[in-house]
C-alpha cells in the first residue's frame, strides 16, 4: 500500500465515505482478498464509549485479530468502529476490542466484511488524497484551518474520496458517484478563479482591489519604498507594511 501520508486536517473521514457509498458498497471495494464470511454480528448488551469487550450473540465462523467492524443500526447515530484485538473463535459471545471511539448499544449489528485495519488504512489514505485534491483548488484563497471547517469542503473531499475508494483496482465508479464528482469539480474550478466563496468561512485576502499608495523615502538604506497608510487600505494582504511616518503625522494629510 506505499507509506500513508497523514495531513494535519483531513476534509473528509472514512465514515463520511461509509454514509456516501453505503458500508457494503465501501466493503466490497476493499476485501480483496475475499475473506468476508458474510456472518452478522449482534451486539446483545451496551457497551460504553472506551470499552475494551463487546458481549454479543454465539459466533457462527472465527474472526482474525484485527478485523474491523462497523455497529450501526438500534437507534444509535451512526457507524461506530469495533476493531477485534485478539482471534475470536465459533461459539464465543465476547470478542476483545480496541477502546470504542462510540458507544455500541444492544441489538446493533456488523457484518463480517473482511476488512481488517491494514485494508481499512486505504480509506484514511482515500480521505487524504481528496484533501490534497480539495486543497489544489482552494489553498490560495483559504487557509487549512478554515477549510476544514466548511461543510460545502466535506461534501467535495467525500466525493472524492468515494470515488477514489470505487475506482480502486481499476473498476468504474457508479454513475451517481461519477455525476456528483463532475458537479463538485466544476465548484472547485469555479472557487480557484474567484467566482464561487466557500460559505461561512474567510478568505486569506480581501476579495476585492485594494490600493497602496507608496513614496520612496531615501533616508533609508534599506526599503525605501514606503507605504502611506492614511491614503491606503491598511494592510489588506495581511502581510506586514513599510510606514512612511512622515505621512501618517503630517498636517497636510488631514
Amino acid at each position: 500500500m506505499g507509506t500513508l501520508v497523514v495531513l494535519p486536517n483531513l476534509y473528509a473521514s472514512p465514515s463520511d465515505i461509509d454514509d456516501y457509498l453505503g458500508a457494503t458498497e465501501v466493503d466490497l471495494r476493499l476485501d480483496d482478498q475475499q475473506l468476508a464470511t458474510g456472518q452478522v454480528i449482534t451486539a446483545v448488551a451496551n457497551a460504553a464509549v472506551g470499552a475494551a469487550a463487546l458481549q454479543v450473540a454465539a459466533l457462527q465462523r472465527p474472526l482474525l485479530a484485527g478485523s474491523q467492524l462497523k455497529f450501526y443500526g438500534a437507534g444509535m447515530p451512526g457507524i461506530v468502529y469495533a476493531v477485534l484485538s485478539a482471534v475470536a473463535n465459533i461459539g464465543d459471545t465476547q470478542l476483545t476490542v480496541a477502546p470504542l471511539a462510540g458507544a455500541v448499544d444492544q441489538d446493533a449489528q456488523a457484518t463480517d466484511s473482511g476488512v481488517n485495519l491494514a485494508t481499512a488504512a486505504r480509506m484514511v489514505k482515500g480521505c487524504s488524497y481528496a484533501t490534497a485534491r480539495v486543497k489544489m483548488y482552494c489553498a490560495n484563497r483559504y487557509d487549512d484551518s478554515q477549510l476544514c471547517k466548511s461543510w460545502s469542503v466535506n461534501n467535495w473531499a467525500t466525493i472524492i474520496a468515494s470515488r477514489w475508494v470505487s475506482k480502486r483496482r481499476a473498476q468504474s465508479a457508479p454513475g451517481g458517484l461519477k455525476e456528483d464528482y463532475e458537479e463538485a469539480m466544476k465548484e472547485l474550478n469555479l472557487v480557484r478563479q474567484g467566482s464561487l466563496c466557500i460559505e461561512d468561512i474567510g478568505t486569506r485576502t480581501s476579495g476585492w482591489p485594494f490600493i497602496t499608495n507608496s513614496t520612496i523615502d531615501v533616508r533609508y538604506d534599506i526599503v525605501k519604498a514606503r507605504v502611506q497608510p492614511l491614503l491606503s487600505e491598511g494592510t489588506p494582504t495581511q502581510y506586514p507594511q513599510f510606514v512612511d511616518w512622515n505621512s501618517v503625522f503630517s498636517i497636510q494629510a488631514f
